[in-house]
């Protein structure tokens, strides 16, 4: 028998708890069983007309060859114009790259920034990929503990403590949060970046929901505050606010040196991103569509005030208003220690007995807790509350 083998690192690389909740809930969809699920953050909305048209007319102009592979220049143009006149970010266009979507975007940078052994702090709760890509990029994830008291905004005393006791060399930041929702104040962020400043770590922003707000709520970018631009590398995008999900293209923008170091590894790893993808973004870059916008905004908050209106009605459960993203991190503690389960035993249970996809809070590091992605029409959430309210009444 070879002794040939996936190598050790391999197998510390878990698969997607979210993109395994959609396949079984696939399967039984696929077996004829009458399946919700609010498991995947994919909008149910279509991308825009207008960038999807870019797309379908860079393939019949035959626009669909290798690019520069850190994006046509463009593109990259477009994209610091973009981040500039959104997000009153800085960054010229050699400091602005195209990658293959927001986890090609956090790869590049971790394999950028992280030498083998090097420690990065992961704040709970985080989304599932976080860990797993630093990792592959030969860190050791150090996991800081979810702040569900805080509304998981971390303080700055507990991050000093994590940062110290681990010599970290960076951290993954998520505002708006996935899976939570949250949104860091402005005040949070800067003791953020004051912290790293003073220890000299690197701050990976992940901004990819930065649009999506509400009840006034304000995003705040590292990058934007003082000592905050020269150590943040930023992934921003439009895969979330415009279901551009499968077009698989994001920013990646930072110091000049990270960029180009990530465009020498992404030209190894991929040669380029999409080129039919980067006609569809350079179409969203340049020609915004605020109707559509302000479609899908009006929608996420009637959803949002649907689910936490009827979930906080559920004896067991609570629900704290998101305040970003369109995830909503339901508090099931109370029903897991009366029955003695855990949040996994808990999504088991309602996609084997009620039919229903949810996500197990343990699976991003915040047990007791599950996650409903909102990003489904109502007629979807309001058959998601009723079978989560049988389920509750039922046991």
């Amino acid at each position: 028998m070879s002794g040939l083998a996936p190598n050790a690192r391999s197998g510390r690389i878990e698969e997607s708890a979210t993109l395994a909740i959609s396949a079984e809930a696939s399967r039984l969809r696929a077996a004829g069983k009458d399946v919700v699920s609010l498991g995947a953050g994919e909008p149910d909305f279509p991308a825009p007309e207008p960038i999807a048209r870019a797309g379908v007319a860079a393939i019949e102009e035959h626009n669909y060859r290798y690019t520069a592979t850190s994006g046509v220049p463009a593109l990259r143009a477009a994209g610091s114009a973009w981040l500039r006149e959104t997000f009153g970010l800085d960054y010229p266009p050699d400091e602005v790259m195209v990658t293959a979507g927001a986890k090609g975007a956090l790869h590049m940078a971790l394999e950028t920034i992280v030498e083998p052994g090097d420690r990065v702090l992961v704040l709970a709760p985080y989304w599932v990929s976080y860990p797993a890509l630093v990792t592959m990029a030969g860190g050791e994830p150090v996991i800081v503990e979810a702040m569900p008291e805080r509304g998981f905004i971390h303080d700055a005393a507990t991050l000093e403590r994590a940062a110290a006791e681990h010599r970290a060399k960076g951290i993954i930041y998520n505002s708006p949060n996935n899976p939570s929702g949250a949104v860091a104040p402005k005040a949070d962020v800067q003791a953020l970046v004051d912290l790293c400043k003073e220890r000299d770590m690197w701050i990976i922003s992940d901004e990819i929901y930065a649009t999506l707000l509400y009840d006034g709520a304000e995003q705040t970018s590292p990058a934007a505050l003082p000592g905050g631009r020269e150590r943040t590398i930023v992934v921003n995008g439009f895969t979330k606010s415009h279901t551009m999900t499968g077009w698989r293209t994001s920013f990646m923008a930072g110091p000049k040196e990270i960029i180009e170091a990530a465009g020498r590894i992404q030209s190894q790893l991929l040669g380029n991103p999409c080129t039919i993808s980067q006609a569809a973004m350079l179409k969203a870059c340049e020609h915004p569509v605020p109707e559509d916008q302000e479609m899908r905004m009006k929608a996420f908050a009637e959803r949002r005030a649907f689910l936490v209106e009827r979930v906080n009605a559920i004896p067991g459960l609570s629900l704290a208003p998101p305040m970003g993203a369109f995830y909503a991190m339901i508090d099931c503690r109370p029903i897991c220690a009366q029955r003695g389960l855990d949040d996994f035993a808990i999504c088991r249970q309602l996609l084997n007995d009620q039919l229903l996809a949810l996500v197990p809070g343990s699976a991003f590091a915040a047990p007791g807790f599950i996650r409903a992605s909102y990003a489904a029409s109502m007629e979807v959430l309001e058959k998601a509350v009723e079978r989560l309210q049988r389920w509750v009444e039922n046991a």
